[in-house]
């Protein structure tokens, strides 16, 4: 944990850049910001670059509707430029959805959003709000913020069961920078299993499915730890159970993924192992004429991970079980209680010994180094690091880290700024192959 008041080089923005950034994945949906001035742009900015660029809407960025307050407003309290904000973007803004979403000087003075919100909603208008001030907590409780305002104040009530339909949660929009891709991918698979899938958060997805996803049969979190009281927000106001899964990255884990979820919903079997002999074909056809490269080239690697919870832990399987690499220290960068942190340790916990990492928390970017150096210190090579050669999968402010210790270096953790990140994901079966042909393609590019 941080030694400090304050954490060096975050890998995650406020509670309102949470929200912010995924109001803006929905389409047809526009954030109101009640915050001071700069806040908005502020907080889009390290989503958008820190995402590889995902790019901007026409309401996004520095056009983010906001309330923009001042002096008089943090005196005398902002609720009439709240109002008179709401109401000029319901005129100038074409949307299906309006959230009005908090920073941290308006929680502070206690302006009373849900009042000035409820006139809105008394005259039929589709406006939502939630109170997310910076101050409350990381992008991710940020999502966590703007799910329960829609489930409980938008996701219609009382609709009848689709016994088919899955909502899929967790993805948190630019902390998960490859949500995009990674969502596309999910579907599909699911889909092709006999499956109807809510994602939600992609360029294809819109509000009708958002509006009538308490008809869902399942809610399948693809987390430890994010958007889990989404899910349970779900089940107590919608009846929808959830599962937590984490992400499943390659074939090994897309294989045992696609299998569980089959099992709970009793599909036709022989249709599921299919889907997984095509993708698996598909993978292995592409993998294959590699083995001599990867063999005759010595690319085995010990392997450093650095990122949030579910990064670390599905890239680390990867890397172990379809890469045949050793796994030997794992990073968690998120903000965690005790019993998040828990549940991480008991996902690793399941790794086979021998493939197990040394799990650390920490949210300092220059401990994450520290950590992973006292952990070197105790193997006392007298030949130099026990670990060469390695390779660091991180963000981009892990390159100095692969540099220390000699390693190559790819990133698939927030942030990443360094790439464009438009489609591509890492779930999957062909999420795998690309992860595999980038690693392989780093090691290549440094004879």
């Amino acid at each position: 944990m941080s030694t400090g008041t304050f954490i060096e080089r975050p890998r995650y923005q406020c509670a309102l850049g949470g929200a912010l950034v995924t109001i803006n994945s929905i389409d047809r949906a526009v954030a109101i910001v009640h915050a001071s001035p700069g806040c908005a742009a502020s907080a889009d900015g390290a989503a958008t670059v820190g995402s590889g660029y995902w790019g901007t809407t026409v309401t996004d960025g520095r056009a983010t509707p906001s309330t923009n307050i001042v002096e008089k407003e943090i005196i005398f309290g902002g609720e009439e430029r709240l109002a008179e904000q709401i109401e000029s973007t319901l005129k100038v803004v074409d949307a299906d959805l309006y959230a009005v979403i908090t920073g941290c000087m308006t929680d502070i003075i206690g302006d009373d959003v849900k009042s000035v919100v409820g006139e809105f909603r008394k005259q039929g208008k589709p406006v939502i709000f939630a109170e997310t001030g910076g101050f409350k907590g990381d992008s991710s409780v940020g999502y966590e913020f703007i799910w329960d305002a829609i489930i409980n104040q938008y996701v219609e009530k009382g609709l009848p069961k689709n016994p088919r339909l899955v909502n899929i949660l967790g993805l948190v929009p630019a902390q998960d920078v490859f949500w995009r891709g990674n969502l596309a991918e999910l579907k599909s698979l699911l889909t092709a299993i006999g499956l109807e899938v809510n994602t939600f958060l992609t360029p294809f997805d819109d509000l009708a499915a958002l509006k009538t996803s308490s008809q869902a049969a399942l809610t399948i979190v693809l987390s430890d730890v994010h958007g889990d009281k989404a899910a349970r927000l779900y089940e107590e106001a919608h009846g929808i159970p959830f599962v937590n899964e984490p992400l499943p990255i390659g074939p090994t884990a897309t294989t045992e993924f696609l299998r569980r979820i089959a099992e709970r919903f009793n599909l036709d079997r022989q249709q599921v192992e299919n889907v997984i002999d095509e993708e698996s074909r598909w993978y292995y056809s592409f993998i294959n004429p590699l083995t001599d490269l990867f063999t005759d080239q010595d690319f085995q690697r010990f392997a450093v991970v650095v990122g949030n919870a579910d990064y670390a832990y599905a890239a680390t399987r990867f890397v172990a079980n379809d890469l045949g690499w050793i796994p030997y220290f794992a990073a968690i960068t998120d903000v965690l209680t005790d019993e998040e942190k828990k549940r991480v340790q008991e996902r690793f916990a399941a790794i086979e010994p021998d493939l197990r990492p040394k799990v650390v928390f920490e949210t300092d970017t220059s401990q994450v180094q520290a950590r992973l150096q006292e952990e070197l210190a105790k193997e006392d090579d007298p030949y130099g690091t026990p670990i060469s050669p390695a390779f660091v999968l991180g963000s981009t402010l892990d390159r100095p880290l692969a540099a220390d210790i000699k390693a190559a270096f790819w990133g698939i953790s927030y942030p990443i700024t360094n790439r464009i990140i438009t489609d591509q994901g890492y779930v999957g079966f062909r999420g795998g192959l690309r992860l595999a042909t980038e690693i392989v393609s780093v090691l290549v590019s440094n004879r």
